[in-house]
């Protein structure tokens, strides 16, 4: 029953996924409302972080360390101390290794170029300025193009026209990146036309590439929070439902694990494919398969972590209780990574905002009651679901 669960939730992961990965390629939605989920997202990932997947996760571990150490009594007081030391040490090696995990893929995702829309164009004699996006930008703030899908130097006002097209064909090495599109290079006096197969060659900047490498390394991520979500055996969350059967009873931490996942992934993938469109350098081929694969790694990733525990614990001495607490710890860590830098992030967006002008979509106040709700959620949710216990 609990691997149907499962399967359930990956379904409806991979299809909301899909809807809010596509829709910005055929509707225009409100970049307030988008944003107002991403705020709330960031307090959701800290609340579920701090309120219930690391709590769980401990009280997993250890848990299951106590109910080892029952088959081990001739070793008494002294072996159970140090069976709680072994844990707390693995606890704490599994909540800096998610941590750690996303602080790499960042660095390393954080150090490609991306032309900042925001900063003034430059003649065709200069290079332009170039600066790093790290992926929980890119992740958590799916209006830094302001939900266009043009690049920022040919929206209205900009002022980008032929000198920034120039300055995009000195960059691609006499050809403009949308010529694949059958577009007409008036720089260099010639007219590049598509074949009929050119809008399904897989073409990418440098900057996209890493982008999707990034987002997938986390979505695997989400998808290992959900499947150890799925294994979990603390009573904390799950004995309150203990007047149902055990297998029909449902699991408190899956869903909140679940409804976290969700409520950052959407805003994540409308994030990531108005990135990818917004360059003409991706082709629209490259667009498609990035969303359809960043729609599709967490939900294998899901299942595939379920099976892999189920197998850990398949043995006579099962250990799948202890490396489930685990895998949540490494998630919790995962989490608060995320939103410890996504609230970072979008605070340098709201002062850079003020620094120039611009009006803030989310005003300060809704900004935090928005944070500080979906820290909230989560233990509110937890005690909603677990009444009774």
């Amino acid at each position: 029953m609990a691997l149907a669960r499962l399967v359930l939730l990956s379904f409806l992961m991979l299809v909301s996924t899909l809807l809010a990965s596509f829709s910005p390629l055929y509707l225009k939605l409100s970049p307030k409302a988008v944003q107002a989920v991403s705020i709330y997202s960031t307090g959701l990932l800290v609340g579920a972080a701090l309120t219930v997947v690391i709590p769980e996760g401990v009280a997993t571990v250890f848990m299951n360390a106590q109910s080892g150490d029952e088959h081990h009594d001739d070793g008494g007081e002294e072996h159970r101390q140090g069976e709680f030391e072994t844990s707390s040490h693995w606890v704490g090696a599994a909540l800096l290794g998610g941590f750690i995990l996303m602080y790499l893929i960042d660095s390393v995702h954080g150090h490609d170029e991306y032309r900042d829309p925001d900063r003034p164009r430059h003649s065709p004699r200069h290079r332009p300025h170039y600066t790093s996006v790290p992926s929980h930008l890119a992740e958590l703030e799916p209006l830094s193009l302001d939900g266009s899908r043009e690049p920022s130097a040919e929206r209205p006002g900009s002022g980008g026209g032929a000198e920034e097209r120039q300055l995009r064909w000195e960059e691609n090495g006499g050809m403009l990146p949308g010529s694949t599109r059958g577009s007409t290079s008036s720089q260099s006096g010639t007219t590049s036309t598509s074949t009929s197969g050119s809008e399904h060659w897989l073409t990418a900047d440098a900057s996209s590439i890493s982008t999707v490498i990034g987002l997938l390394a986390h979505s695997l991520a989400d998808g290992i929070s959900l499947g150890a979500s799925s294994l979990s055996t603390s009573p904390t969350l799950t004995a309150s439902l203990s007047s149902a059967s055990e297998d029909d009873s449902s699991n408190p931490l899956q869903l909140i694990v679940f409804l976290a996942i969700m409520l950052h992934k959407a805003p994540t993938a409308f994030a990531l494919s108005s990135l990818l469109t917004s360059s003409p350098s991706n082709s629209p081929g490259f667009t498609r398969r990035a969303l359809l694969l960043f729609s599709l790694v967490a939900p294998v990733g899901a299942i595939l972590t379920y099976g892999l525990l189920s197998l850990l614990g398949a043995g006579p001495a099962s250990g799948t209780g202890w490396y489930t607490g685990l895998a949540l710890v490494f998630s919790g860590g995962t989490f608060l990574f995320v939103a410890t830098h996504a609230v970072r992030e979008q605070e340098k967006r709201a002062r850079r905002q003020a620094e120039e002008g611009d009006p803030a979509q989310v005003g300060d106040r809704a900004k935090l009651a928005l944070v500080l709700g979906g820290m909230c959620t989560p233990g509110l949710l937890a005690r909603v679901i677990g009444h009774g216990h």
